[in-house]
């Protein structure tokens, strides 16, 4: 099953169902070993994370993309309810301006439905900002149904 994605007037909607328990789900989206191993977009090389898992913490990655070099991710967590909720404000360096990421996880039988929420994204990074949730909750979904084996990642030229 893939995510559903959609976006309109600066907003990004990914939904997915992980076949995993809410609190695996959740933990994999705060422990800095397990994000480096799911998150990042189709052309990320690697990942490096720094998660202080609280309201005011550090939640920011720096992905090396193929190709380009690297990508920073830089916000700070907003909203901390586990395993329900993670919410962080993002830092657009390009535009000087927040965007707002709030991330929902809801209990489905076995499962765990995850609606992410992406508020003040401009419409000339939606293109990109959308295949980059998309890859990264394909990598989450194989590392929870691998057991914690990480995703192959792109080859660097």
């Amino acid at each position: 099953m893939s995510a559903e994605v959609s976006y309109e007037n600066g907003k990004l909607v990914v939904k997915r169902l992980f076949a995993a328990p809410r609190q695996a789900v959740f933990d994999a989206w705060i422990q800095t070993s397990k994000v480096e191993l799911w998150w990042g977009c189709g052309y990320a090389i690697e990942v490096k994370s720094k998660i202080e898992p609280q309201i005011g913490g550090k939640y920011q990655h720096l992905m090396t993309l193929r190709d380009v070099g690297e990508y920073p991710h830089f916000g700070v967590i907003k909203e901390y309810e586990p395993p329900a909720l993670l919410a962080y404000e993002l830092f657009d360096p390009d535009r000087d301006e927040t965007m707002y990421v709030r991330v929902v996880f809801a209990e489905e039988g076995d499962h765990t439905a995850v609606c992410l929420t992406q508020d003040n994204l401009p419409d000339a990074y939606s293109e990109f900002v959308m295949a980059g949730w998309s890859s990264s909750f394909e990598g989450l979904a194989y590392l929870l149904e691998s057991g914690g084996q990480p995703r192959e990642r792109a080859v660097g030229h």
